[in-house]
C-alpha cells in the first residue's frame, strides 16, 4: 500500500518532462510562424494599399495638368512656343499651372519615369524659369519604388488627328518627332510591389485630350 502511494507522489519522470517541453516548443514555433506570417501579410497589404493610393493620386495629377496645359504668352523661346514641348514614351513636358496661383502663372512641368530597377519611381519636375533641362527644377516623387513602366511598357502613348499614332523617333531618347501633332495622350501607369511575382500588378489607364492645343 505504501509503495503505491510513493509512486503517485514521485511526480513526472525525465522522459515525460522532455516530451512535454518538446510539444510546447512545437506549439510555440507554430504560433510564432503564424504570427510572423500574419505580420508579413499585413505589411505587404499596407504597402500595396499605399502604392495604389500614390498611383491614383499621380494619375489624377497627370490628367489634370496635361488636360489644362496651355502655351505661355509670350513664350521664352521659339522652341518652347508649344503646349506640349517634349513627348517620349516615359517622359512628357508641357506648360501648366502647377501651383494654381491667383495669377495663373505657367510653369514648365515634366512627368518622367525612372526605370532603374533600384529606383522604379515616377517624378514630377517643375521649372518656374522655363528651363527645358530642368537644372533649377523642384522635383516631387509621385510614386515611390513601385513603378513598372519601361521601354516595353511605356507610360505615355500619343495619337494625332483621326486617332492615328504619332510617330516616335527610333533614335535616343525616343521622342515624338513633332509634338504639335499630338491630340490625345494615353496614360498607362503600372504599379507592382514585386516585379514578375504575385499578386498581379495594378494598371491605371486614362486618355487625356489637352483642351488648349493650337492648330498649327
Amino acid at each position: 500500500m505504501r509503495q503505491n502511494v510513493r509512486r503517485r507522489q514521485s511526480g513526472f519522470s525525465l522522459i515525460e518532462l522532455v516530451v512535454a517541453m518538446t510539444l510546447m516548443l512545437v506549439v510555440m514555433a507554430a504560433v510564432f510562424g503564424v504570427w510572423f506570417g500574419l505580420q508579413r501579410t499585413y505589411s505587404f497589404t499596407d504597402e500595396d494599399l499605399t502604392a495604389q493610393e500614390q498611383a491614383r493620386a499621380a494619375m489624377g495629377e497627370m490628367v489634370e495638368l496635361i488636360r489644362t496645359a496651355r502655351c505661355p504668352d509670350p513664350a521664352p523661346s521659339e522652341e518652347l512656343n508649344m503646349v506640349i514641348v517634349w513627348a517620349s514614351p516615359n517622359s512628357l513636358i508641357c506648360w501648366s499651372d502647377v501651383d494654381r496661383d491667383l495669377e495663373h502663372t505657367l510653369e514648365l512641368v515634366r512627368f518622367r519615369v525612372e526605370t532603374d530597377p533600384a529606383i522604379r519611381s515616377l517624378y514630377r519636375d517643375t521649372s518656374e524659369s522655363g528651363d527645358i533641362w530642368f537644372t533649377d527644377a523642384h522635383s516631387t516623387r509621385l510614386v515611390s519604388s513601385w513603378v513598372s513602366n519601361d521601354d516595353d511598357n511605356p507610360l505615355f502613348t500619343y495619337t494625332g488627328t483621326n486617332g492615328t499614332p504619332v510617330e516616335v523617333s527610333q533614335v535616343w531618347p525616343y521622342q515624338v518627332i513633332d509634338p504639335t501633332e499630338i491630340r490625345e495622350v494615353g496614360i498607362d501607369l503600372l504599379v507592382d510591389l514585386i516585379v514578375d511575382k504575385a499578386p498581379v500588378r495594378h494598371h491605371l489607364h486614362s486618355v487625356v485630350q489637352p483642351r488648349n492645343l493650337r492648330q498649327y
